[in-house]
């Protein structure tokens, strides 16, 4: 028996990256995972690949996290394929760079619109199955973006800290409604993953920029994508029944300075 057998989880922003790594650990465990994305073709790639490798354990859809049609269709196409929902893990995600003085009113609304927004609609979209599937766990992708400021990441900085307080009013009403529903948060430092490309680039590119990047950090490393990605499979296991409004920095230290 593997650490999340029996759980069906859906995961967001699943075509590379960290939403990719959740979806190959989840079912290496037992877990069955529906994978969405706007890229579809990536969706299909990352379902494709741990379908392969554990038959009928996972599957995809196009999915506009912006959209509430998009969501009500993806829960609906997910439930069908796994009997339920148990595990709505919050992925999807964008960066951004600007501060108060260059920052553009579109670039301020698509950052809240996919990295806060977005859970908002697709957590209260995702209830009725949660409920029906509990005991059930929210698992919200936040940064430690959305706990230490920098000048030029000021919409980034500001949705991140967001998804962080909006996990635990979504812990809270759950708890205090009688569910038997977790949410968390996951804090991830410069993790080796798409997202840091321009942030890399802006340190002069390669390894240069990458050891800019982990001057910052204590333990001296990028994270990987697995070093997040077991967190999420503690939170979606029910090893974490007692775990809920809580906030796992997967950080090398970074916030201890």
């Amino acid at each position: 028996m593997g650490r999340v057998s029996g759980k069906k989880a859906f995961i967001t922003g699943g075509a590379q990256g960290l939403g990719a790594c959740f979806a190959r650990m989840l079912a290496a465990e037992g877990a069955k995972v529906f994978v969405t994305d706007v890229n579809s073709a990536g969706a299909e790639k990352t379902a494709a690949e741990i379908d392969r490798k554990y038959p009928g354990a996972a599957s995809f859809c196009h999915h506009d996290v912006t959209k509430r049609a998009d969501w009500e269709n993806a829960l609906d196409l997910a439930a069908r394929f796994m009997g339920g929902i148990s595990v709505l893990i919050n992925n999807a995600g964008v960066g951004g760079w600007g501060n108060i003085e260059t920052e553009t009113t579109e670039g301020w609304r698509r950052t809240m619109e996919i990295d806060v927004d977005s859970i908002f609609i697709g957590t209260q979209a995702a209830m009725p199955y949660l409920k029906a599937s509990q005991p059930a766990s929210i698992i919200n992708i936040s940064s430690v973006a959305g706990m230490i400021a920098h000048g030029d990441m000021m919409a980034y900085n500001t949705a991140k800290a967001g998804v962080w307080m909006l996990s635990k009013s979504i812990a809270m009403h759950c708890a205090r409604a009688g569910y038997d529903i977790r949410s968390n948060s996951v804090h991830p430092v410069f993790t080796r993953t798409p997202i840091i490309d321009p942030l890399v680039a802006l340190g002069g590119g390669g390894k240069g920029g990458e050891d800019k990047l982990t001057r910052q950090i204590p333990l001296a490393r990028l994270g990987e994508p697995e070093d997040v990605g077991y967190a999420v499979l503690y939170l979606a296991s029910d090893e974490s029944r007692f775990v809920t409004a809580s906030e796992f920095k997967i950080d090398g230290g970074i916030t201890a300075q």
